[in-house]
């Protein structure tokens, strides 16, 4: 069943909830990052504005690089809403509808893909497609076209679920990324940069790839027993539309401040996109939006996480209150996916801006 928010909610804030208290905050912060060795970047944004923003630890440890406020950090799956806004404009332009089977697609056609005449965009955007994940090794021994990933994901893919049952993967997104590319005549990263980077002077945000890959981006790290040990260099690029961009925290709230208003999508698209779906583990199109059950308050909150390796991110969206809290990291001491775990750095946060 589908749960539906009040529109209104998702279009205008309201300036009901407390004065934030910076000190408090900071102290918290700072008291977490020294506990659990959190590496990156932390933001907080009220009304649009940055209220507080602070970065710890280093983009590169072996030179001792610290990470400064406009560090750069691979963004992993926040890509996909990036994608999914480019569907929903094509759809706003009538260049494409959300129940064409993947079969009308003549780029998708020579695939293989199961289901194609069952499978729509609205199915790959909620992850109930029932296409497989895809096999890790695909990130190593070469860049892939998006053809290439799916055809090889479809023949040596893990299948955790049939058409109609939601099962979280890149396929999918990459499958949209060729679909925009068709409907367009211009690449998936032609178009992220025409139409969002661009418009909304997002110059510190691009594409990862492994020959081409920026020496700025952080660095990513897991801790064994008391080290940290570099993550291996892969092959980002073939994340294509589901995962591959890198950004900085003050390029994400430009995202998070368009998506208010109606310039980068209408009211309807937006109503569309975040709308809710419990029986998919709440999933909208490349977002979950739900009410927060643990404040009394139970704020309103529309997020995106990220995570490839140490590399993990999350960017919420606090809707009734236009309160952001973007967190980027490099290292994989901090878990986006939390839910309820009052120790994690995101729930903190979610608490002190929700009084």
């Amino acid at each position: 069943m589908k749960h539906y928010f009040p529109l209104l909610l998702l279009l205008f804030s309201t300036n009901a909830a407390a004065q934030i208290n910076i000190e408090s905050l900071d102290q918290m912060v700072r008291e977490h990052v020294e506990k659990n060795d959190f590496d990156g970047t932390v933001l907080i944004a009220d009304q649009g504005e940055i209220v507080y923003i602070n970065s710890f630890g280093y983009l590169d440890r072996h030179l001792k690089t610290e990470h400064s406020n406009s560090s750069k950090y691979g963004i992993a799956s926040i890509t996909k809403l990036f994608t999914a806004i480019l569907v929903m404009q094509l759809v706003e332009q009538e260049q494409l509808s959300l129940e064409t089977p993947l079969s009308a697609f003549e780029s998708l056609s020579n695939l293989g893909i199961p289901n194609a005449g069952q499978i729509t965009p609205h199915h790959l955007m909620l992850h109930i497609s029932g296409l497989p994940n895809e096999p890790d090794d695909i990130y190593r021994g070469g860049s892939k076209t998006p053809a290439e990933i799916i055809t090889y994901s479809l023949e040596n893919g893990d299948r955790n679920g049939s058409f109609g049952d939601y099962n979280y993967n890149n396929v999918d997104y990459i499958i949209l990324g060729m679909i925009i590319e068709e409907r367009t005549g211009m690449s998936w990263r032609q178009n992220v940069q025409e139409k969002i980077l661009d418009p909304y002077g997002m110059t510190h945000t691009g594409f990862r790839s492994l020959n081409g890959e920026r020496e700025d981006i952080a660095n990513s790290y897991h801790k064994i027993l008391f080290w940290y040990t570099k993550d291996p260099r892969i092959h980002y690029e073939n994340f294509g539309a589901a995962a591959s961009m890198y950004s900085t925290a003050e390029d994400l709230l430009k995202l998070d401040q368009a998506m208010y208003g109606d310039s980068l999508l209408t009211a309807q698209s937006k109503e569309t996109m975040f709308t809710s779906y419990p029986e998919y583990n709440y999933t909208g199109y490349s977002v979950w939006t739900f009410q927060y059950p643990f404040v009394d308050s139970t704020p309103l909150i529309m997020e995106r996480r990220g995570g490839v390796m140490g590399m993990n991110s999350v960017l919420v969206r606090m809707l009734d209150l236009n309160r952001t809290i973007i967190i980027l990291s490099n290292n994989d001491q901090f878990n986006p996916d939390s839910f309820g775990d009052e120790d994690n750095l995101r729930e903190k946060l979610i608490r002190i801006l929700a009084e």
